[in-house]
């Protein structure tokens, strides 16, 4: 005669009706919502997730999801007869419990009964109320289900048994009761395959509102009216498509602002703090603050510096000698000018701030009246006077305008050198 497991001892030992099944009961707890494709496995873990414990195993005893009965006849007969005659074995239930579990496309109803290792984890759980997971470790969609506490059903009813007496009337929780509509926001309404029992309601569809109701829940779905949130009213009143039904901001109806409006001549030109020159001079609505300006201009030639490939001197402080094949601006390109400005006045200007002489102008004029178009070109006699006039000149004043002066024509110090000859 062959010895049987601890397993087949635990499970015959914990029959229903048993002092060891009833205490099994009390570990018990009732889930719901559970999505159709979800196993015991599927349940354990996630359990053991929530309840911050390593394995299901260690957590969970059992879980029992339920099924639906084969109403065409082409379950297995034997086991059929043996329901009708009365309640299965735990060996049995463990049977179907395998057979659903491999088969992937069998899809259980909804909500089933956990039995947990102790009642410290059950309580811990029910403490939860729900939990969230997803159908493996790494799903991205995560699924709730509610737990809720075990209300063993009576055989013949199928109710939950009258209270013991002490006055306090019996919650409906157990197998198929629906939680939505205990909140009173079932969706479902009479097509939902829970029973809808005790106090509760399900969410008001649209088809069964009033006028009135049905345009107050379209407001809600459309949000909250701006105008009315900042002004505390609304010029369209009950026209509105959106809702009113919220407390306008303390501020609204012509309140003082929290904020303190600062006024526009201490706020600093943008064109003054970033390029140290404003078209606009005295007549700038906004501040202009002299270290700005000297904070930009520095920030321009840095960049022009950077640009010109750095420092012309050696470590010495010598002149560091260029390659004679290398090509060196020898002219800068001058704009902004006033259009009653010279060609003199341009010369003179920057013979006395580059602090070298110019060899040549170029200086458009319009055809008929003969004045600047705005822009000229200065030829000096080394690359050094064209570095240093961009440096001095540009950003400053000339007849009430602010030039800028940008680096010019580049060539060898052969082509300049006989450039300068012929003239």
């Amino acid at each position: 005669m062959t010895e049987r497991t601890s397993e087949e001892q635990a499970s015959n030992s914990a029959e229903p009706g048993s002092p060891d099944g009833e205490e099994k009961e009390e570990f018990k707890i009732y889930i719901g919502r559970v999505p159709g494709r979800f196993k015991e496995k599927t349940i354990k873990r996630i359990l053991a997730e929530n309840l911050g414990t390593d394995g299901g195993d260690d957590v969970v005893e059992i879980v029992e999801l339920i099924y639906a009965h084969d109403e065409d006849g082409s379950g297995d007969n034997h086991d059929n007869q043996q329901r009708t005659q009365g309640r299965p074995s735990n060996e049995e239930l463990r049977e179907e419990r395998q057979r659903n579990e491999k088969d992937p496309e069998k899809e259980h109803r909804g909500f089933g009964f956990v039995s947990f290792k102790t009642a410290e984890l059950r309580d811990s759980a029910l403490k939860l109320g729900t939990v969230r997971g997803g159908r493996k470790s790494t799903s991205k969609k995560l699924h709730t289900m509610y737990l809720r506490p075990y209300v063993a059903l009576s055989d013949d009813t199928g109710e939950a048994p009258p209270d013991g007496g002490d006055g306090a009337s019996c919650v409906p929780v157990g197998r198929d009761v629906c939680y939505l509509w205990s909140l009173f926001r079932c969706p479902y309404g009479d097509g939902c395959k829970f029973r809808h029992a005790g106090e509760g309601g399900c969410k008001p569809q649209e088809s069964d509102l009033g006028p009135d109701e049905r345009k107050q829940l379209k407001r809600k779905q459309k949000g909250k009216c701006f105008v009315y949130k900042k002004k505390g009213r609304c010029p369209k009143g009950d026209d509105c498509p959106f809702s009113h039904d919220f407390e306008p901001d303390a501020t609204a109806g012509g309140g003082e602002r929290c904020v303190p409006v600062v006024p526009q001549s201490q706020k600093d030109c943008i064109n003054w703090k970033t390029k140290g020159k404003c078209r606009k001079g005295d007549a700038c609505p906004y501040k202009h603050d002299p270290e700005l300006r000297k904070k930009a201009l520095e920030k321009k030639q840095k960049r022009q510096r950077a640009a010109a490939g750095g420092n012309d001197g050696g470590d010495d402080g010598t002149q560091a000698k260029r390659p004679r094949k290398e090509k060196q601006p020898i002219s800068v390109r001058v704009f902004g000018l006033n259009y009653d400005t010279t060609e003199h006045d341009v010369r003179k200007f920057m013979e006395a701030t580059a602090g070298h002489p110019v060899k040549s102008i170029v200086f458009p004029r319009f055809e008929d009246s003969g004045r600047s178009k705005g822009y000229c070109g200065v030829y000096f006699a080394s690359p050094k006077a064209s570095k240093d006039a961009v440096e001095k000149c540009d950003g400053a004043e000339l007849h009430g305008r602010w030039l800028r002066v940008q680096t010019g024509k580049s060539m060898t110090v052969e082509q300049w050198e006989g450039l300068h000859h012929k003239s």
